[in-house]
C-alpha cells in the first residue's frame, strides 16, 4: 500500500511538471506546429486554411475577438468540424465551408489570437497591415494559379471582425466588392455609448483595467506565458454576452488574452470613427446581418451601424442571437450566396 503512494504520490509530481508545458493547456499554435495549415504575413505566421476553387470569386472570413478564432465559422451546431488539422476532419462541409461550391473561401486566426502566432504586443494597424496582406496574398495566388487577375475580394465581418473588414474599407475601399457583416462591432463613439449603456456584457468593460490585473495577480502576464493567460480567460469569463444571446457552446480553440485588454482601446477617444471615408468612397454592397434575439435587446444598434454605409440590405435570422453564423448556418450561407450574385 505504501509503495503504491508513493507511486501516486510521483505520478502526481510529473503531471504537475508537465501541466504548463507548451500545447497541455491549450492547442499550439501554427508557429509551433508545422502541421497546422498556416501562411506568413508581415512576418508572422498565420493559422489560415482555405475551401473550395480559387478560380472562383474568393470571400474571406474575418472571426470575432479581438482574441477569437474561426472554428466557429467552419463548424456548426450539431456537426462541429472540430479537428485542429483538416485531414484528421470528418465533416466536409460544415459552418460556412458550405459556400466552397460557389466561392473560395478564406479563414485565418488573426494575429496573437487562436491558433496564430503570439506577440506581446498587437496594435490594431497591425490587424488592418495582416488583412491586407491576406487579400494581397489570395489575389496573387489566383493568379499564379489560374491567369486571372482580380483587384477586389468579398468580405465577411463577424463581431469584431465587422470593425475590422469596416476600418479597412475605409482604407482600401477599391478592394471589396462586396461586405457581408453580422452584428458588427460598433463603428464609432456614439454606437459604442450606446452598447455600454444598454448591456452588462464585456462590452461594458471596455477600457477598464480589471483584465489586466487578474491576470497579474494569478502571474501570467510574462512573455513566456501565452498558454496559461489564454487558458485562464477561457476558463473563467470567457462567453459573458447575455445581451447577445452568445450561445455557450460555440466553439472556440484558443483564446488569446494578451488581446482582450488593450486592442480596443483605441475606440475609446471622443473622435473615435472608422467609417469617415466610406460614404464618399466605397462603390461595392454591404449586406448586414443579426439574430432577432440580440435586436430584440438592442432594437437601436444595427439601424445606428447602417447608418454609416451610403447603402445597404439587411437580413435579420430568426430565434437566434450573436452566434447565428454556427447556430445557422445554411441560413446565414443562403443570404450571402443571394446577395452576391
Amino acid at each position: 500500500m505504501k509503495g503504491l503512494f508513493v507511486i501516486l504520490f510521483f505520478l502526481c509530481l510529473i503531471s504537475c511538471e508537465d501541466i504548463d508545458s507548451s500545447g497541455n493547456l491549450v492547442p499550439l499554435t501554427a508557429y509551433q506546429d508545422a502541421l497546422l495549415p498556416s501562411i506568413e504575413v508581415n512576418g508572422t505566421v498565420l493559422h489560415a486554411e482555405t475551401f473550395g476553387d480559387i478560380s472562383k470569386p474568393i470571400i474571406i472570413f474575418l472571426h470575432g475577438g479581438p482574441g477569437g478564432d474561426y472554428r466557429a465559422l467552419i463548424s456548426e451546431f450539431g456537426a462541429e468540424n472540430s479537428a485542429r488539422y483538416p485531414s484528421e476532419r470528418t465533416v466536409e462541409d460544415s459552418g460556412l465551408t458550405r459556400l466552397q461550391d460557389d466561392y473560395f473561401l478564406v479563414f485565418y486566426d488573426q494575429r496573437g489570437a487562436g491558433l496564430s502566432q503570439r506577440q506581446w504586443d498587437v496594435s490594431f494597424q497591425e490587424y488592418m497591415d495582416d488583412l491586407d496582406g491576406v487579400v494581397d496574398y489570395y489575389l496573387t495566388r489566383k493568379f499564379e494559379l489560374t491567369g486571372l487577375s482580380d483587384e477586389k475580394v468579398n468580405i465577411f465581418g463577424w463581431s469584431f471582425g465587422g470593425i475590422l473588414a469596416t476600418s479597412y474599407i475605409n482604407s482600401h475601399p477599391e478592394k471589396v466588392e462586396n461586405l457581408i457583416l453580422y452584428e458588427p462591432g460598433p463603428f464609432s463613439k456614439d454606437v459604442w455609448d450606446y452598447l455600454k449603456a444598454n448591456t452588462t456584457s464585456i462590452f461594458a468593460q471596455v477600457g477598464k483595467d480589471w483584465l489586466e490585473e487578474y491576470l497579474l495577480s494569478k502571474d501570467h502576464i510574462t512573455p513566456d506565458s501565452y498558454e496559461r493567460a489564454d487558458y485562464q480567460l477561457m476558463v473563467n469569463v470567457f462567453r459573458a454576452q447575455p445581451e447577445f444571446h452568445e450561445h455557450p457552446d460555440t466553439p472556440l480553440w484558443r483564446f488569446g488574452a494578451m488581446l482582450s485588454d488593450d486592442n480596443l482601446d483605441f475606440s475609446l477617444s471622443q473622435d473615435y470613427d472608422i467609417s469617415s471615408n466610406i460614404k464618399s468612397s466605397f462603390e461595392g454592397n454591404t449586406l448586414f446581418m443579426a439574430g432577432s434575439l440580440t435586436t430584440t435587446e438592442l432594437p437601436d444598434y444595427m439601424d445606428m451601424q447602417r447608418g454609416y454605409y451610403p447603402s445597404s440590405e439587411y437580413y435579420e435570422i430568426p430565434e437566434t442571437g450573436h452566434t447565428g453564423p454556427w447556430e445557422k448556418p445554411e441560413e446565414v450561407s443562403e443570404q450571402i450566396r443571394n446577395f452576391i450574385k
